[in-house]
């Protein structure tokens, strides 16, 4: 690391703002913009008069670059107009109302003497997909539940079907409609339009062939041009986002195919066991899992992976942003696997929308971080977005901006995007109604402090020797579509308030999946990091694979600690067994303990808020410790190896010594480096 380069980063390393519509005098604006510090801007085409179905849009959109290009500024290309991306301000879905995002239903109905039954679909309802009857099994007069292994299907149109009960029969239709009202299509700060199908490759085909195409032939150079293109919360649309809303239609991702296409994955059957997906007990977690798996795998081939094919194809990496990305539970509900759908893309990325330290969720960071250990990328893309407690986040907001952005770097993000608007009014008359919360001294500051952490972290991985396991089999198995929002999930609360205690207490960690699991149970390692410490959050159920392998590393000698539940039942594809794993429950205290017994080679003594993240560059051990609370805090310093190293400071540039048994002063919701030569 260079010192004088530290003081003055590059702009690549500083904040690109998130820039939608341009001043009329685009030349002065790019000029504004460098003037500021920033090191570049997220743009798109203009969005009013037809998008990019329009030729002077396209050629003002080169334009833009053009004066960008004359500042030094690099720039992402945003793929929509509005959002969610994918349905191109409407365009996508013009005349083929076949692509868009859709959901399928139940409705049962049971005999317990014969009867006749007859169904006809709603309004709201496109047609039936399946239906069929089942015999019920009634061991007590109190209970019951269907043998799914001897279904009858039952005739059906498009529109209507009918059937004679047996006594002790119960039967099932499933049918689809799109999924629209209550959603992320109705609820968000752009628009009330229709939304594609993500996991149907024809509708992203159509987005790219209407949102991309255009200007990569308008424009040649301009992807090749660009860091990377920017995607903004795409979804299936099938969860519903408003508590105080409750609506008649259950709904399970949908998309033509589905039951081909698990039969292609799993080697049978779906229909038979579809009432599963939305009732049942512990005999419907395999399906559900297995379900929800081939969702995630839908979606990443057809948007993420398909749209990070095209851009590559033509220069550039896909990138931006999905939606909810802080809870497992969402990651189910609009993704199947968010993980799954977040590695096909170029480069992974996120938002903050809370950014104050008391309410900030580290899981926002922290699951993007596995994504990118994964991938090997240098980090993530964070698009920084204040809207949560706006009334508190207004009383400092430089303040909560940049310990939000430290909190991310030290969670794995390279890259902000920023919706943490600058103030332009006093720039030039013509920018008079381009007001926000920095003035031009406020941004140079912001983007010197945020590049100063870019330069410094860029390239590096954190390193840690504790995982904690990313549980969302569990979340899955336990999914069942709503006719509200989803209820809360034990593994999804749990895993968020062991996060935060591990971080809070000074000690730093990687999310875990399965898949590390199996390369740390044949090597004791995950992409290179010893596997010390595995943390379990509570689960009900776990895939068996993972299970043995924690039991493999708790024989090398592992750490693994299974908070407060170890799982009675493990997943082998559609079968699942009781199992008695060699483990013990132990609560969070005994954790904090285990880790105080293992203590980072940097110690921290502190009255004050401060979590730390140790990095390995080849010529220095970096750690980087973030204030959390709105006073200085004062650190002494302890080293197991070092009795000397420098402390770098973000916040003005400089670099000093500073001695072991020292103590620092780090200022409020501000970061600083210790840096040691290797």
């Amino acid at each position: 690391m260079d010192k004088s380069v530290f003081s003055n980063p590059p702009r690549a390393f500083r904040v690109f703002p998130m820039q939608h519509h341009w001043p009329q005098n685009r030349a002065l604006f790019a000029k504004a913009l460098c003037d500021y510090g920033f090191g570049g801007v997220v743009t798109n085409v203009p969005f009013e008069n037809g998008f990019t179905q329009n030729p002077d849009n396209l050629a003002r959109f080169g334009e833009i670059l053009s004066e960008l290009t004359k500042q030094g500024l690099s720039y992402w290309i945003y793929d929509e107009q509005g959002y969610p991306s994918g349905y191109g301000g409407g365009l996508v879905l013009d005349g083929h109302p076949e692509l868009e995002a859709k959901g399928f239903y139940m409705r049962r109905r049971v005999a317990y003497e014969p009867r006749h039954t007859k169904f006809h679909i709603d309004e709201e309802t496109d047609r039936i997909v399946w239906a069929a009857k089942y015999p019920l099994h009634i061991e007590r007069i109190d209970d019951g539940y269907p043998v799914y292994e001897k279904m009858e299907p039952v005739p059906f149109t498009d529109t209507e079907c009918e059937c004679d009960l047996n006594e002790r029969e119960v039967f099932y239709v499933f049918c689809v409609k799109p999924a629209y009202e209550g959603s992320h299509c109705t609820h968000n700060v752009c628009s009330f339009s229709r939304y594609i199908n993500v996991m149907e490759p024809a509708a992203v085909k159509r987005f790219i062939d209407l949102c991309f195409e255009p200007i990569a032939s308008a424009l040649p150079d301009a992807y090749a041009g660009a860091a990377a293109v920017f995607t903004d919360e795409p979804s299936l649309q099938v969860g519903y986002v408003r508590s105080y809303e409750c609506w008649p239609y259950a709904l399970a991702p949908w998309k033509e195919g589905l039951f081909d296409n698990f039969m292609g994955e799993y080697g049978f059957d779906l229909r038979p066991y579809l009432p599963l997906l939305f009732e049942g007990g512990r005999e419907a977690w395999p399906i559900r899992v297995l379900f929800y798996e081939l969702v995630g795998k839908l979606i990443a081939r057809a948007y993420s992976g398909q749209l990070q094919d095209w851009c590559r194809r033509h220069g550039t990496d896909f990138s931006g942003h999905y939606l909810c990305e802080e809870s497992i539970a969402c990651h189910v509900r609009d993704y199947g696997n968010f993980v799954t759908v977040l590695k096909e893309a170029g480069y992974p990325g996120v938002d903050a929308l809370d950014c104050l330290p008391k309410f900030f969720n580290y899981n926002t960071a922290k699951f993007a971080q596995m994504v990118a250990r994964k991938k090997r990328t240098n980090g993530f893309m964070v698009e920084l977005c204040p809207f949560g407690h706006m009334d508190e986040f207004r009383l400092n907001p430089v303040g909560n901006a940049l310990a939000t952005v430290g909190t991310l770097y030290l969670c794995g993000a390279r890259k902000v995007h920023s919706y943490f608007a600058a103030d332009y009014s006093e720039y030039a008359p013509e920018f008079a109604g381009m007001k926000g919360y920095l003035k031009q001294s406020d941004a140079a500051a912001f983007n010197e402090y945020v590049g100063r952490l870019g330069y410094v972290l860029d390239g590096l991985q954190n390193d840690c020797e504790i995982f904690l396991y990313y549980g969302i089999e569990d979340a899955q198995a336990k999914t069942r579509p709503a006719h509200s929002t989803l209820p809360s999930q034990r593994v999804d609360e749990a895993t968020y308030r062991l996060a935060k205690a591990v971080i809070e207490a000074g000690y730093d960690f990687y999310y875990a999946d399965r898949e590390d699991l199996a390369e740390a149970a044949q090597t004791g390692a995950i992409s290179g990091r010893k596997a010390k410490v595995i943390l379990v959050p509570p689960m009900s159920v776990m895939h068996g694979d993972a299970l043995s392998a924690l039991t493999q590393l708790k024989e090398q000698g592992a750490a693994v600690l299974f908070w407060e539940e170890v799982p009675g039942f493990a997943l082998f594809g559609k079968d699942m067994e009781n199992v008695s794993p060699p483990f013990s429950a132990v609560s969070l205290g005994e954790i904090l303990e285990n880790l105080r017994q293992t203590p980072a080679t940097l110690q921290l003594s502190s009255d004050s808020r401060l979590i730390k993240a140790k990095f390995l560059s080849e010529s220095a051990e970096v750690w980087f410790i973030q204030n959390l609370s709105d006073e200085t805090a004062a650190a002494a310093l302890s080293h197991a190896a070092y009795s000397a190293g420098e402390l770098w400071n973000p916040a003005d540039g400089s670099v000093t010594p500073v001695c072991m048994g020292q103590t620092v002063e780090i200022p409020a919701l501000r970061g600083v480096f210790l840096v040691f030569p290797a």
